[in-house]
């Protein structure tokens, strides 16, 4: 059932930093400037699809000045409106009430420690010497190995694996079917066959990532694999192992990064790329 919300276009102009233009008015959601209506919130972040102002039945609209003539009705005037719409976007999250608890269901290893206000869900199994923080969230069925560390606020959906000696840090979020730490690609030639190079290393997440669903990051053969903070990726990409991705690059659906690549910070990669 989806969960009603209210607020008033004047509240969320004084969260945004932003100048509530006409008739204050109650936003119960978010939609296009197409598809919204009159308690419905928009945004026009782009001055080529001006045209439709004249058109939407929106009752308020987030506008940068140059585009505030154009309103008809009320408007939150904001330097950046995309970026402005992505904060609002926080207010309509319909994410699962956090209910802090340890189902009957889950499994601990020896020595695992759990914060008293983390959410661990049904069937999740964990090994030993595991951490997991405050405000965590661990969804139904996701696999933890031995060693690792969650750090606070981090929530991980249902049926994520993460295999032993994985450190996530702090407000990150992990998609389903997301799996961590799995063995890097090493085999070395041992006449016509090959011998596999066991993977001694692990995945360090910084702060602030966010993991797509079915994405695969693989553990450092040696030293770890490293998910610096800020980082943002997609669904479907394979990172290998001993990959460094840095701080704050944010990376499309399907990319596969080499074995031992150094990308650094702020960097856009696109779907698809190799």
């Amino acid at each position: 059932m989806k969960v009603k919300r209210e607020y008033l276009a004047s509240d969320i102009a004084v969260q945004l930093g932003g100048k509530l233009v006409g008739e204050d008015r109650s936003v119960h959601g978010i939609a296009t400037l197409l598809d919204a209506g009159d308690s419905d919130l928009s945004f026009l972040s782009n001055s080529r699809y001006a045209n439709q102002l004249s058109s939407t039945s929106a009752g308020v609209v987030l506008v940068s000045p140059i585009d505030l003539p154009a309103v008809p009705g009320t408007a939150i005037c904001v330097a950046d409106p995309y970026l402005s719409y992505a904060k609002v976007s926080r207010l309509f999250s319909r994410q699962a009430e956090f209910k802090p608890g340890v189902h009957p269901s889950v499994v601990c290893g020896e020595r695992a420690v759990i914060a008293a206000d983390a959410q661990v869900c049904a069937g999740v199994v964990m090994g030993s010497d595991v951490q997991i923080g405050s405000g965590v969230y661990i969804g139904p069925n996701t696999v933890i190995g031995d060693r690792c560390t969650i750090a606070t606020d981090t929530r991980i959906a249902a049926q994520v694996t993460l295999y032993t000696d994985i450190k996530i840090g702090k407000r990150c979020v992990i998609h389903s079917g997301a799996v961590i730490g799995a063995d890097g690609f090493g085999f070395a030639r041992e006449g016509a066959s090959w011998r596999k190079i066991e993977q001694l290393g692990g995945v360090r997440v910084g702060d602030d990532v966010e993991i797509g669903a079915n994405t695969t990051i693989d553990r450092g053969a040696l030293s770890d694999t490293s998910i610096e903070s800020g980082v943002k990726l997609d669904n479907q990409i394979q990172i290998a192992h001993n990959v460094i991705v840095g701080e704050g690059t944010a990376i499309a659906g399907g990319a596969a990064i080499a074995g031992s690549t150094q990308i650094g910070k702020g960097c856009t990669i696109a779907g698809m790329s190799g």
